[in-house]
């Protein structure tokens, strides 16, 4: 059946979501939208079901839908902004993506700041990073620069790098391992040397 030969034959609220609305096109019922939206658009019982109205009903049922689905994944895992935008863009279109990310972030749903600090933590909690190395990390998962600065910064424990090492020396680890794995991590050579010299461990780096 062509939209011009239709009109809105029933609206219902989602037994699902109070603030969504169903609405019956014929024989047909279609996903639900926002109420505010079935209002700004004057969506009733009669009007005629033109083109035009079904493109802008059908961008605000995927504009529901993506919603959803970035809810969805926010319940599963922990993602920036950008990461989610991303995900959601591969699906739904650039356009209703980062509009949901946008809702989101106003909402609260989303804070790269706060996921950054969180992020930091975890990283750290698997082996001591440096800054620059924890920023990029970060930055890889879609933090902003200056949140990830910042975040990187507050993690930093030296505490943990002495505790790092004094384990890999119970493990029976030899310096020159640890400074090479260290190097991996991020450290310069006069904080791994500083950190081998503090916990006894032979190596030829000099603090």
């Amino acid at each position: 059946m062509s939209a011009g030969a239709c009109v809105i034959e029933e609206t219902r609220a989602d037994p699902h979501d109070p603030g969504l609305l169903r609405i019956r096109v014929g024989e047909r019922w279609l996903d639900p939208i926002r109420r505010e939206t079935a209002l700004s658009l004057r969506l009733s019982e009669g009007r005629r079901w033109t083109r035009t109205l079904a493109s802008r009903v059908q961008a605000e049922i995927d504009a529901v839908a993506c919603r959803a689905d970035a809810l969805r994944r926010l319940g599963t895992r922990d993602l920036t902004c950008a990461a989610l935008q991303a995900r959601l863009a591969r699906r739904w279109g650039e356009a209703i993506a980062e509009r949901t990310v946008r809702d989101l972030a106003t909402s609260g749903w989303l804070d790269d700041r706060a996921f950054a600090t969180r992020r930091a933590g975890q990283l750290q909690l698997r082996a001591p990073l440096s800054a620059d190395m924890l920023q990029a990390r970060l930055e890889h998962e879609g933090v902003p620069e200056r949140d990830a600065r910042r975040a990187a910064a507050q993690a930093q424990d030296p505490g943990a790098l002495h505790r790092q090492v004094l384990a890999w020396k119970r493990e029976g680890r030899a310096g020159d391992w640890m400074a090479r794995r260290l190097g991996r991590q991020g450290f310069d050579a006069d904080t791994i040397a500083s950190a081998l010299h503090r916990a006894r461990v032979p190596c030829d780096l000099e603090p």
